[in-house]
């Protein structure tokens, strides 16, 4: 479990959300360390779904923080761990006599910076480019970034090493539940944060009431939606499940297989609009809040697909189809330097981990 500079790394998810586990499994391959899971569900699907990764499930009613700061140097994690948790660990170090480093792996990039500026308060950062440093400098926090780590999108390269794997999984999990094949639409709304971001209560029966025979659609639900309207949530699900062109994606914590087979995206404030950008396919944004997107950097991702506004709902597929023929022309250079400013070049797990071995021992 060394971590090949003299100290000892833990990648450490605390909470039952699955979709940090696409974050802190790849991490933790890079990193060459373990994985802690406390919840046993999250804890099956990073078995199954990351080749050679070690991870370890804890009972969380033994499990000491404590003892964790005594036996491990670095804590990665995707939840921040603020003043109260940054003290705890460090009165802890003190008292073992050794310094603890906490890494951030933020889980995806998205617009909605109320998150990105709590990374303050945080020891190292893992940052994933220009745009999001840009978004900190706008936010007037970035100079109070103590530590950073420029990684790029180590998901994409991970699946990218790893595609056949994945497309066997993807075919096996998701096309097998459709009748035939069909282009494919994702359907990915993001949760109802502090902001109101999702347009998963507010659009869904409009878009599968009109979707056509001729698509098949994969709705990927934010974890955290079942929690924010449980009635509702289930109601809808209720009400299309049966489709034979519609499947509904919970407990499945993977983004790039389905993105790689997917012909067309719709969302809202999800970061995954962003990891689609890698294919250069057409995006379509559910402007909830009537938002000018040229001018409101929370919305910065729009200028790279078509907008719908909630008056457009009851013509939704209309501006899809009326939008797809010039979708190309009009959107593949921004899609592609959008790509880049928010990601870079790719970078190499070597140089990821290196770099972040540099960052805990200064």
């Amino acid at each position: 479990m060394q971590t090949g500079w003299n100290k000892k790394g833990i990648a450490l998810n605390a909470s039952s959300e699955a979709h940090f586990i696409d974050h802190l499994a790849i991490i933790a391959l890079i990193m060459d360390i373990p994985l802690f899971l406390f919840d046993e569900n999250c804890f099956l699907l990073a078995k199954k779904y990351y080749p050679g990764l070690q991870v370890y499930l804890k009972d969380d009613s033994v499990f000491s923080l404590e003892d964790l700061t005594q036996e491990y140097d670095v804590l990665f994690t995707t939840e921040l761990l603020g003043k109260k948790g940054r003290s705890f660990f460090e009165t802890a170090a003190l008292k073992h006599q050794k310094k603890w480093r906490s890494v951030f792996c933020p889980h995806g990039f998205s617009d909605k910076a109320f998150h990105f500026e709590l990374c303050v308060l945080e020891d190292i950062t893992l940052i994933y480019g220009d745009n999001m440093i840009d978004l900190l400098h706008e936010r007037k926090v970035w100079d109070q970034i103590k530590n950073f780590v420029v990684t790029g999108n180590y998901r994409y390269t991970h699946f990218k090493y790893y595609q056949e794997f994945y497309e066997k999984i993807f075919q096996e999990e998701i096309q097998a539940h459709f009748d035939k094949k069909r282009p494919l639409i994702l359907y990915a709304p993001t949760w109802l944060d502090q902001e109101a971001s999702s347009t998963f209560f507010e659009a869904t029966s409009f878009l599968l009431d009109q979707l056509p025979e001729d698509y098949n659609i994969v709705v990927k639900l934010h974890p955290r939606l079942e929690l924010d309207d449980v009635a509702s949530c289930y109601q809808i699900m209720g009400r299309y499940e049966k489709k034979k062109n519609v499947l509904f994606l919970t407990n499945f914590p993977l983004i790039f297989p389905i993105l790689a087979n997917t012909d067309i995206y719709i969302g809202d404030m999800s970061s995954i609009g962003y990891d689609f950008l890698a294919f250069d396919k057409p995006l379509f944004f559910l402007n909830k809040q009537k938002r000018d997107h040229t001018t409101d950097r929370g919305l910065f991702l729009f200028r790279c697909g078509t907008e719908i506004t909630p008056d457009q709902y009851g013509d939704l597929f209309k501006i899809i189809e009326a939008s797809l023929p010039n979708d190309r022309e009009k959107f593949s250079v921004q899609r592609k330097e959008m790509w880049h400013y928010t990601f870079g070049d790719k970078r190499s797990f070597a140089d990821i981990k290196a770099d972040v071995i540099q960052a805990c021992i200064v």
